[in-house]
């Protein structure tokens, strides 16, 4: 990683923490009439600060849209948004009560080492799969598309939610001369922190002094996997695992998303921990502003990874339903109508497109899952501990008089729906085709990560208990033992961080992004700095380079071939236009504004050589 990249990498970091903080207390306040509500200390507000964040460049997508594309597309107004946001939020900025700054910080010695220092040394953690697209989306955003399209020429309509990209085009306007693979490292980083952040704020719904074992439990105790290997066994499908579900890129224990490169559905996962936070909130003590800064973020979560919506919409009926009270419903209104309007910024439009171009072309490619015991032995220690957990929150609602009435069975129903959840999902496999095409909502890799969250929330009681029990004979001991059980479940991500490096290091799995190729000055940005989502372009010779041209500047593709598939080659996602394309494609194609070809070939009369140099070995030419 370069001088300029971490210094690009830092200076977002430092705005994201300071306008999410501005931006989410801001409308805490205003949410509690003037003060904080009750229950959301520290934690709860550093968390809410990534919600804020999102909502954040969620507004300024809706401002994106509605201005035709010109506050992304132009490079003053999101910094000039964001001044505005701190100015706005600058009464926020005062020092917070912590347990122990010192620990903080050595949890975030920790965190670093194990889950960032490997995208230092690597490179860049970025990977091919769903990264290059968010590339190429985030790219013509920033080129004032109103809203990501794709990269075919005419018949592109884009389906996957926008959040994402939203965030990574307001991070690239934040700090000039960034890029949304900057941004997508910056992410990396705020999900490392946040994840263990939103655990301990759930394990605080249930004991208020377990917020920091659960966050020690979700960012260090692996599963065994990584202890069976000497050298690096990653692979990117369940089908391929060798030995655990742990050596997998998308694990059911959500301690292996910390590994780069942060996707979409990590950064959701954080924002449903926060709206069940927000929604117990605002049932126990109602309020309707609490409940609709809680419906605006399970919107968000929706804007980020749809099926983790039903996860958020499920938490929150069931943080009503047991605790509610005279004005829960008023309460309830609030939140479902907010996220509602949240989530419907982009559902409305893709509805529309659903029934206008017919429905969805099914291009998911939904891999071989893993067993139960399988995935549960990726937990590791911290099955165990999350039984126990389960175990104590369960005796101690019986031992209490309003127990079943308390945040505690919250969390117990909330468990039960996300196992009921998962066994959907793997009964319904065989009917991926019947949810209108969209097979995702049937993968379990959306409902894992969120088993894990309150397994680690629960273990982190469990931890608490085993340290209180022990402290009575030595605090000295009980310290020593709860380490030794920390330092065992790390034994594991601490091989697979070491691992990860040498992956990275040799653009092992995917990890391609500081290649020289791919690098700042090479023939590929330099020729994609020509190009944007207005142009169309075709490449000769290398559907690789077209690809990658997409990916840096949400160019246009003239023709492109995908190996894995027959027809739709650019994944179009509406039918009726996808069998436009193919019509298309079978007439011709599309006439390119640039051509792009290997440098030993004819020129041609009229073109115009924008930019030579080599890329894969081979020496290319940009034309107009």
């Amino acid at each position: 990683m370069t001088f300029g990249t971490l210094a690009g990498l830092l200076t977002q970091l430092l705005l994201t923490g300071a306008i999410g903080w501005a931006v989410g207390d801001g409308l805490l306040r205003r949410a509690g009439r003037g003060s904080v509500p009750g229950g959301l200390a520290g934690p709860e507000r550093a968390l809410n600060a990534v919600g804020g964040f999102v909502l954040f460049s969620v507004a300024c997508m809706v401002a994106h849209i509605v201005t035709g594309g010109a506050v992304f597309g132009l490079p003053g107004v999101v910094p000039a948004l964001g001044a505005a946001a701190l100015w706005a939020g600058r009464g926020s900025f005062r020092p917070i009560s912590a347990p122990r700054w010192s620990l903080v910080g050595v949890a975030a010695v920790a965190l670093l080492c194990l889950f960032v220092l490997p995208v230092i040394i690597g490179g860049s953690g970025v990977r091919s799969g769903d990264p290059p697209w968010h590339l190429g989306w985030a790219e013509q955003l920033l080129g004032g598309e109103p809203v990501p399209v794709g990269p075919a020429p005419e018949f592109a309509r884009n389906a996957y939610p926008w959040g994402w990209h939203a965030l990574l085009a307001t991070l690239v306007r934040l700090v000039p001369g960034s890029t949304p693979l900057v941004a997508h490292e910056t992410l990396h980083v705020v999900v490392v922190a946040a994840v263990p952040l939103a655990v301990a704020c759930l394990a605080r719904r249930i004991d208020r002094r377990a917020g920091a074992p659960a966050a020690a439990v979700a960012g260090l105790v692996g599963g065994l996997g990584w202890l069976l290997t000497d050298h690096p066994e990653l692979v990117t499908s369940p089908s391929e695992a060798i030995g655990s579900a742990d050596l997998v890129v998308t694990s059911p224990n959500a301690l292996y998303s910390l590994l780069p490169p942060a996707l979409p559905r990590e950064l959701a996962l954080v924002l449903v921990a926060l709206a069940g936070v927000l929604a117990l909130s605002a049932v126990k003590v109602p309020s309707r502003g609490t409940a609709a800064l809680c419906g605006a973020v399970m919107g968000a979560v929706g804007l980020l990874s749809a099926p983790l919506l039903v996860t958020s919409a499920v938490w929150a009926t069931l943080a009503a339903t047991l605790i509610g009270r005279k004005r829960s419903a008023g309460v309830c209104l609030a939140m479902g109508g907010t996220a509602a309007i949240v989530f419907g910024l982009w559902a409305g439009p893709v509805a529309a497109a659903y029934l206008r171009f017919g429905g969805f072309v099914d291009i998911s490619v939904l891999g071989m899952e893993w067993p139960l015991t399988t995935a549960l032995a990726s937990w590791g220690l911290l099955l165990p501990l999350a039984a126990a957990g389960v175990a104590l929150a369960a005796l101690r609602i019986l031992r209490s008089a309003d127990g079943g009435r308390s945040e505690a069975a919250v969390l117990l129903g909330w468990t039960a729906s996300t196992a009921a959840w998962l066994g959907v999902t793997v009964l319904a496999r065989g009917a991926r085709g019947g949810l209108a095409g969209n097979g995702t909502l049937l993968h379990q890799g959306r409902v894992w990560p969120v088993a894990h969250l309150l397994g680690a929330a629960f273990a982190g009681v469990a931890l608490l208990a085993l340290y209180r029990v022990i402290s009575r004979r030595s605090q000295a001991l009980a310290a020593a033992g709860c380490g030794l059980v920390l330092g065992l479940g790390a034994v594991s991500p601490a091989l697979a961080s070491l691992q990860m490096t040498e992956i990275i290091r040799g653009a092992g799995a995917g990890w391609v992004y500081a290649s020289p190729d791919l690098a700042a000055g090479s023939f590929l940005r330099r020729a994609a700095a020509h190009l944007g989502p207005d142009d169309i372009v075709t490449v000769r010779g290398s559907d690789g380079l077209a690809w990658a041209l997409w990916q840096f500047s949400g160019v246009r593709l003239a023709d492109y071939d995908d190996p894995t598939l027959e027809g739709n080659d650019l994944r179009v996602r509406f039918s009726e236009l996808a069998r436009a394309w193919d019509r298309r494609m079978a007439a011709g194609g599309f006439r390119p504004d640039y051509v792009v070809l290997p440098a030993d070939e004819p020129i041609g009369d009229g073109r115009r050589i924008l930019e030579e140099g080599t890329f894969g070995g081979r020496p290319w030419v940009l034309m107009s």
